[in-house]
């Protein structure tokens, strides 16, 4: 516990007075406070693991069965939201120490188990589910885009290929395989479903060896989710496919929606946008499985004072909780699942209702933790019920935290890039392309798509240029200053050509930048190139 202190207070003493070290823009100066001290919590969980079998990886919970006796779980997706969160906040060093850990954990196969002791590396749930594997992946995916960095690649391509032994007839890929039963999970999960489709589609377009079987199972996956598990007359995603019996799960998780939304778009074969207000407007009371009801105003301290946010699925009526078998796990009751109220938030901005997506977010700050160890910390739920998968846990943890960096700095994990207040959705084809440069070097560059300058205004000072052949709606400006933090600005335009002067510069300055912009819909990366200031 001391070291955990004490790295916690060096934090806090370096967070005064700092500026916002990440890649994402956050626009108050709440958020930003807010998004500084969830770094904070994320770092304190990761030096609790120094020294030990997992020195690295995230301590998944700020939980304790006793004194100096922490429960000491990492679980696999919670490293892929804290190796992001790392990215979004510009902590590369912190991304790689998990990335490394997980690259040197991983089965020869391609597989990760769901959950480890970090103290020791035991496996801790004895499942190999697709959803953490590919979520992974994606994590790879998003270091490889911030930073133009392929060295996790060949993980995530085996992250991939072990996950797509799994695919189904009907596209659609199964959970994967439990030790608890020792055979393959019977279903296909919406949710692992949604995660995989965009993660295979980019990987597809840098690895040529993979881009016609990635590409195909893509399309297969895409499928799956708009004639299997979409549910037209409600507008909404349902849990997912029992492969044993050809049935619809019955059982809606909150999180299928917002993130079909954030991996799918907003609209596409079918009006995706609309499950968001499937799960605004569900007002079953109580809430069932036929007449759901997931927003929830509740209290959240002793003062009376109420927070709303989003339950995992879809009662408020409190009665006991039953697994698959029928063991009794718990009371199911009204609750607020924090992860998923960010999720909900990401997909407001993505469809453009940036004055939702703020609003959501400052009730998920309103339990962020104020001190001490758990300073920055969100929980995983308000009020500790039961979900009827499991009994979610009150402790801050990892994907709830990692989760509020993302939604503050508008990060969309399913296609790792920043979103752009809702003006044009994912792609719902194809995956964005990087242009290769056609003509020029250093300070100018010309490609089919744009011509980019790059030009000294004065010894502190460069002005970069952006003209677009094609007229874009928005081009956004990416760049380091001596491999330092990444920056990144939304670019003014003049006339059909895109500007931002960097300032604060020093003669000899060398200048890494990019830039993400929009063409006809969809949105594309640039190369990378550099500038020295003369």
């Amino acid at each position: 516990m001391n070291k955990k202190w004490t790295n916690m207070l060096l934090s806090a003493v370096l967070l005064v007075g700092g500026t916002l070290s990440a890649a994402g823009p956050v626009r108050a100066d709440a958020a930003s406070d807010a998004s500084n001290k969830a770094l904070i919590w994320l770092e304190t969980q990761q030096d609790a693991t120094a020294g030990l079998a997992f020195d690295g990886l995230v301590d998944s919970f700020e939980d304790f069965w006793g004194p100096n006796n922490p429960k000491q779980i990492v679980y696999t997706y919670d490293q892929a939201v804290a190796a992001i969160a790392f990215v979004v906040k510009g902590e590369r060093g912190r991304a790689e120490k998990v990335l490394n850990k997980m690259r040197d954990i991983q089965d020869p196969q391609g597989f990760w188990l769901n959950s480890y002791w970090y103290n020791n590396g035991a496996g801790e749930e004895i499942r190999k589910h697709v959803g953490p594997v590919v979520w992974m992946a994606m994590a790879a995916m998003a270091y490889e885009k911030q930073y133009n960095d392929t060295r996790y690649r060949p993980m995530a391509l085996k992250a991939l290929d072990w996950s797509l032994q799994y695919q189904q007839a009907n596209g659609g890929v199964a959970g994967g395989w439990s030790g608890w039963t020792n055979s393959n999970e019977p279903w296909s999960s919406t949710e692992h479903n949604i995660d995989i489709y965009r993660v295979l589609q980019y990987y597809a377009s840098v690895d040529s060896s993979r881009a016609a079987s990635y590409n195909a199972a893509a399309a297969k996956v895409k499928g799956f989710l708009d004639n299997k598990v979409w549910d037209e007359a409600h507008k909404r995603f349902t849990g997912g496919w029992k492969n044993d019996t050809g049935l619809i799960d019955p059982k809606i998780p909150l999180d299928v929606n917002p993130w079909g939304v954030l991996a799918l778009g907003t609209s596409g074969t079918h009006n995706y946008g609309a499950s968001l207000a499937y799960v605004e407007n569900a007002n079953g009371s109580p809430g069932t499985m036929d007449n759901p009801r997931y927003k929830q105003t509740l209290t959240y301290n002793d003062a009376g004072n109420t927070l709303t946010g989003y339950d995992f699925d879809w009662t408020d009526q409190v009665m006991p909780a039953h697994d698959d078998n029928g063991n009794q796990i718990g009371s199911t009751g009204a609750d607020v699942w924090f992860e998923g109220t960010a999720f909900m938030s990401l997909a407001y901005y993505l469809q453009g209702n940036t004055a939702k997506a703020d609003a959501i977010n400052n009730e998920i700050i309103k339990k962020q933790g104020t001190s001490g160890a758990s300073l920055g910390g969100i929980p995983y739920s308000l009020k500790g019920t039961s979900n009827s998968y499991w009994v979610m846990a009150q402790q801050n943890c990892v994907s709830s935290t990692g989760w509020l960096i993302m939604s503050l700095h508008r990060f969309n994990p399913f296609t790792g890039q920043y979103l752009t207040g809702g003006t044009t959705p994912p792609p719902t084809t194809e995956p964005p392309v990087t242009p290769p440069p056609t003509t020029g070097t250093g300070s100018e560059n010309t490609t089919a798509d744009y011509t980019a300058k790059a030009a000294t205004v004065s010894s502190t000072e460069i002005s970069i240029t952006f003209k677009p052949v094609t007229p874009a709606k928005y081009v956004d400006l990416h760049y380091k200053i001596n491999s330092g933090d990444q920056q990144n600005f939304r670019m003014t335009d003049s006339s059909g050509t895109w500007r931002k002067n960097i300032t604060g510069l020093a003669k000899g300055n060398k200048v890494e930048y990019w830039f993400t912009y929009e063409k006809s819909g969809p949105q594309y990366d640039s190369p990378h190139y550099s500038y020295t200031v003369n």
